[in-house]
């Protein structure tokens, strides 16, 4: 169960939806989600073998710090593409069948429930990062892609390690596109969308990891061994200050079948854009 300390000069976004567990999900919480809230699932607790993953020495198999796969869904077992994957990054041999092994374990106690919390989307890709390197006091931020990436994604995150990782959350991209209302030059409005996202971004935030002592408020979680949690991360704006092992479900979803398109970042970046650019003088 996560522990939250809620800054009270901060909206209050977190829910918990503690009637999910595995093989019970009563309803799709795609609303709050494209609402910037971040829900967490006490309950739904996957078998997780911290230990093993805490162990793994990646700074000697720097190949898994950041492992990307796209799992097939209509066999979980499968993890021919994930070991084919982890060989080619210099994992030894010995180790690809106990990794092959957890993944899918963790893929089968989770992604049917992950289906079903995020039940009114239709996916497009499925995309899988396994998160296996330590990071320590990251800058405040809103996630912003580095090309003008023209997909949603529904994203859940599973902490497998044996000790908490440390998040640290603030301003949601509403929040930013008011406190930035009038405040931007006329150039950054008239850059792509991510680029005026990333810009907004950096305006609040600050620029790299030396600023993460900003002056904004944040709300801080504790989440635990095996805790599960959803947020659109390009919504609300976070800071991992701690963390070793985990991993993040992604998978990707047509911005016009959102329940809300309006909620799509390049959306929001357009609003902001719109309300914020000067009328051209006659």
């Amino acid at each position: 169960m996560p522990k939250l300390f809620v800054n009270p000069n901060l909206p209050n976004y977190f829910i918990s939806a503690d009637e999910v567990r595995e093989g019970m999900t009563p309803r799709s919480y795609v609303k709050e989600y494209e609402d910037a809230k971040v829900i967490v699932f006490p309950n739904l607790r996957p078998a997780v073998d911290f230990d093993f993953w805490a162990s793994l020495d990646t700074d000697k198999y720097p190949g898994l710090k950041k492992l990307p796969h796209s799992p097939d869904l209509t066999d979980l077992s499968n993890m021919n593409d994930a070991a084919k994957k982890m060989k080619a990054r210099d994992v030894p041999e010995e180790l690809v069948p106990k990794l092959c092994a957890e993944m899918s374990r963790i893929y089968q106690a989770v992604i049917p429930a992950y289906q079903a919390i995020f039940g009114e989307y239709q996916f497009m890709k499925s995309s899988v990062v396994w998160r296996l390197n330590t990071i320590m006091a990251e800058n405040l931020h809103l996630d912003t892609p580095a090309d003008l990436s023209p997909h949603h994604f529904a994203r859940m995150f599973v902490n497998l390690d044996t000790q908490p990782r440390i998040w640290q959350t603030s301003w949601t991209a509403a929040d930013v596109s008011e406190i930035l209302k009038g405040k931007m030059p006329s150039e950054a409005l008239e850059a792509p969308a991510n680029v005026l996202w990333m810009k907004m971004n950096l305006s609040t935030f600050g620029k790299n990891s030396s600023e993460f002592w900003d002056e904004q408020p944040r709300h801080v979680a504790f989440f635990d061994p095996g805790d599960v949690w959803i947020v659109d991360s390009r919504q609300v704006a976070h800071q991992i200050f701690y963390g070793r092992r985990a991993v993040s479900i992604d998978f990707f979803v047509d911005p016009a079948k959102m329940l809300n398109p309006t909620k799509h970042y390049v959306a929001i970046a357009e609003k902001f854009r719109a309300e914020n650019r000067q009328p051209a003088h006659v």
